[in-house]
Order: structure tokens, then sequence, then C-alpha cells
């Protein structure tokens, strides 16, 4: 198939071009004794051909499954590099997994070996051992030692890789350049409509389709700070991850979901993957200020907050300068409000990435007007994972943006929405019938979200199809709209409608304890 992008189409392939930046240019940062502590390009690469030579010294060859769970740190990224390098196929877990769930996806995908970070996830698995049929070792990053012959730590993989490393009659190129594009790269493991989860099968073209995609329709600039908070193991922020460092981005993985204000005001990051959720919390913290405080600086709140609105609308979403009188009294606003709200955030944040879930319009103009261009996208892990996204040159508030370069978009007759594009999966692992179901014979994948595209060609979500409510009076109803309605609330973290077959609607609310408390 012709596509519009001459792809680089492996993943080594993908580091090989982001090296040529400079091999000595800082790549992960992470904290350590409180002090960030950076790993370069090249240390990078040194460590991850160690890891992949350590696991094919306890007998892992290509296409063989390697786990990894744990929360986001410069070994994820580099195991997950030898994996891609050596032609071994990465399972990621999330950290917050119990341990049924991750019984079932090793046993599923067939892992014979785990990364975790620490004991804390290492005494998750150990129990499970005589129940794991495939698993036969697990690497510990912190080091934590255990007396046990098939748990290893990290620096212990790292020296039986120096010594296969010496002995072996084959180099990590040579193994990476024998990698075809559709081989597979990385089993995902998503929510299934059972509860049981479903391996998404994303290969080396999907993934490095997606990442070049993305740059080429989105225009990040290059050689900037990215901070990392989302789980590594979630699609949308290991394409960030990607994708950053192929630009020639450095890689500040945040301590915790806790202390990511604390962590931006450090960094002064340039770009961050997000989702609506922590946008919300910010803009609830800054207006819980606002209508606690005095009456003139509320006044004076409310005028910047409204010529911030209108700068946006009439230029800031066009990429365009404020003109005019409105930039006289545009430059004061910031200078009064929107300057303050820049700071939060480090004060040289350029865009925040929003993914995962709808962005209120209001928050999202408000960031924008603070200097923070909010770019909301769409995407699922099946089309690894983004298809739609605003960009600097048009954004429009309330829709996921226009389709990547070579993403096909199609609206069908009940509004569900169909995605084909070189970045599809290949399908679900061991699962034919469920393939079958989400991608027809022509190639569509099935999403199962329903929306529509406007006349400038953005999309726009309303609804999931299975989630639409049908009352009893036959009137079909989409309760998306009401429940972001509902939770825009500082008192509420969630709500759920509920209706089917009913002659009424009720609502089921969690409420924001912190909040309230």
């Amino acid at each position: 198939m012709k596509y519009a992008i001459n792809y680089i189409k492996t993943m080594p392939d993908i580091f090989a071009d982001a090296y040529l930046g400079g091999p000595d240019r800082k790549l992960y940062h992470h904290k350590e004794d409180g002090e960030w502590k950076s790993h370069t390009y090249r240390e990078v690469f040194e460590t991850f051909e160690r890891i992949g030579f350590g696991l094919r010294s306890l007998g892992l060859k290509e296409q063989d499954r390697v786990g990894i769970l744990s929360e986001n740190r410069p070994e994820w990224g580099m195991t997950d590099w030898a994996c891609a390098h050596f032609n071994m196929v990465s399972v990621p877990i999330y950290q917050t997994s119990i341990p049924s769930q991750i019984e079932y996806i090793l046993n599923h995908s067939g892992c014979r070996v785990v990364f975790v970070s620490n004991k804390e996830q290492a005494l998750k698995i150990i129990p499970l051992k005589s129940v794991l049929k495939s698993l036969e070792y697990l690497i510990v990053m912190n080091n934590e030692p255990f007396d046990d012959n098939w748990i290893l730590t990290f620096d212990a993989l790292l020296a039986k890789g120096d010594t296969e490393k010496r002995s072996s009659g084959i180099s990590m190129h040579q193994i990476a350049e024998k990698i075809e594009p559709d081989e597979l790269w990385s089993i995902i493991y998503t929510s299934g409509t059972s509860g049981v989860p479903k391996g998404v099968m994303i290969s080396h073209f999907n993934i490095a389709a997606n990442i070049q995609q993305t740059q080429e329709h989105v225009g990040i600039q290059h050689d900037k700070r990215w901070l990392s908070f989302l789980p590594l193991s979630h699609s949308f922020e290991r394409v960030g991850s990607l994708f950053s460092l192929w630009i020639g981005a450095e890689i500040y993985y945040a301590e915790s979901i806790t202390k990511i204000t604390e962590n931006m005001k450090e960094v002064k990051p340039h770009y961050m993957s997000t989702v609506p959720r922590l946008l919300d919390k910010i803009y609830s913290v800054v207006m819980d200020q606002v209508v606690t405080g005095p009456a003139a600086k509320q006044k004076i709140f409310y005028w910047a907050e409204k010529i911030g609105k209108e700068a946006v609308d009439k230029y800031l979403a066009y990429n365009k300068q404020v003109r005019g009188p409105l930039a006289v009294k545009y430059a004061l606003a910031k200078k009064l409000v929107f300057s303050k709200i820049s700071n939060v955030f480090g004060g040289e944040m350029i865009n925040c990435i929003s993914g995962g879930a709808p962005l209120s319009p209001t928050v999202g103009s408000f960031f924008t007007a603070a200097g923070i261009r909010v770019l909301e996208g769409y995407g699922l892990t099946e089309m690894s994972p983004i298809t739609h996204s605003n960009n600097n040159e048009h954004i429009k508030f309330g829709t996921v943006g226009r389709a990547l370069p070579d993403v096909e978009t199609k609206i069908m007759d009940d509004g569900e929405i169909l995605l084909r594009g070189p970045n599809r999966m290949l399908g679900y692992y061991k699962s034919k019938e469920e393939t079958q179901a989400a991608i027809d014979r022509d190639g569509w994948f099935h999403t199962g979200d329903v929306g529509y595209l406007d006349e400038d060609g953005f999309l726009k979500i309303t609804d999931r199809k299975k989630d639409l409510i049908v009352t009893s009076g036959g009137k079909n109803i989409a309760p998306a709209a009401a429940e972001r309605a509902i939770t825009a609330s500082k008192y509420i973290e969630q709500a759920v409608v509920i209706g089917d077959r009913r002659k009424y609607l009720v609502v089921i609310l969690v409420p924001m304890l912190e909040t309230i408390q």
C-alpha cells in the first residue's frame, strides 16, 4: 500500500535515527535520593544491549515474551528497547494490577521472564510461581536480593549479559536488522467486554508508523523536556515516551502523581501527556482560590478569563499572534492572571497533549489562554494508539481533531467510528473470533465509539456504542455528556447514568471525599 509518509519501519531503526542526533545527549531522568539523575542516549543504548544479551543468556530467543511490571523508571524504557532490538515481545502490566490479573496476563501471553520494579511487585508474583506455566525468571530492577535461583537482580542480569556478549557469535545489530516490519513488537492487554483482558498485538511497523504519524501531524519541537507521569503500561503514555525519544527529547519521570506539581516546577517541562482529570483538578484549585478571594481579585480574574477566551477563539486557536486592541488587553490579562497559571506548570510548558477521556472546552481554552496549548486527541490501543489530534495550527475545543496522516475514518449509519491505517493492530492474541468481530474484511477496525466529522474534518466523539441507553419508551440517550457535566463539579469524582428499559434515568455518584472533608 502507498502511504503519504516514507516510514521508518522497525523500532531498532527508530532508535538508530534518534541516536544520530548525538549519543551524549541526555535522555532519561529520574529522582534518586532527592536529586535528578540522568542517562544519556549512549548509556541507554549500552544498557539495553546488556539486558538483551542477559535475556539470551537465560535461554530466551526471538519472539519470546517478556513481562514488565513496574512504575515509570529508566529501566522500564531500557527493558522495552532491549526487547525491541533482540526481537522479543514486551508485555506491559500495570503496577496497580492484583495477583489474579497478573496471573492471567503472564499465562495467556506465555511470558518466560518478568521484570518487576521492587520487592512489593515481586511478592505479587512469587506465590503464583506454581501456576505460572511459562515463567522461568523474575528480574528485580531495584536490586533487592531474594534467596531463590529463579529470581535475579537487575545488576546480575547485566553481568550475565556482558558474559553472553563476549561469547556470542552474533551481535545485537545482526539480530535487529533481521526484524521484519510486521513482526510482533508488543502484546498490550486491554479490557474486554466480558471482563477478560484482550491481548492487542502491535507490530514493529504499527508503533513505528504511529510515532511518525504523530510528529507529522502535531509538529512537536525537537530537543525539549518532557514530563512523564501517566503509566508506561498504558499505550498513550508509552507512545508519547517513544515519540519524544525519537525527536530528541529529555524525558523526566515524575516521582508520583501526588508530586506532579512539585516536579513540574523543578523540571520546567515543555511538553506533557496528560488526562483531563489533572487539568480539571488544577482548574478547580484555581477557581476555589478565586471564589474565596477578595471581590476585587474576582473581578480581575473573570475579566482576564473573558479576554483570554476571546484571544483563543480569534487568534490563539489558529496559532496566530493576538492583534489590535485585544492584544493590549490580553497582555494585561497575562501579566495579572495567566502568568501565575503558567508558573504552576513550571513556566515553560508549550503543549499538554490530552487523551483518554473528553476534555472540557472551558478548561482547554483557559489553559491555552495561559500559554499552555492543550491539544486533545483520540485513539485506541488497537490503533497503536493515536488516530486523531488537534494540532498547533488549528485547535477546535470539543473535538479530538483531524485524522493523522494515512489514518482513514469512516462513520457508519448508526454513528460508529471505523478506522484504518498502518497503525492498526495485527489482531487480538489467541482470539481469532474477537479479531474477526473487530476488523472487517476491508481492514476497518470497528471502535465501538460513536461520533461524527464536522465541516472541517474534525472528529467529535459523542458516546460509546454500548453505553447508549434505550428507555422503556424506546428513546436513545447518550449518557456521556451528562456524566461529564456532573463530574465537572469539584465535589464529584465519578458519575454514571443508568436507565436502560426504564421510564426514568438515575445517576450514581462517587463523591470527591478529599474536597468534602
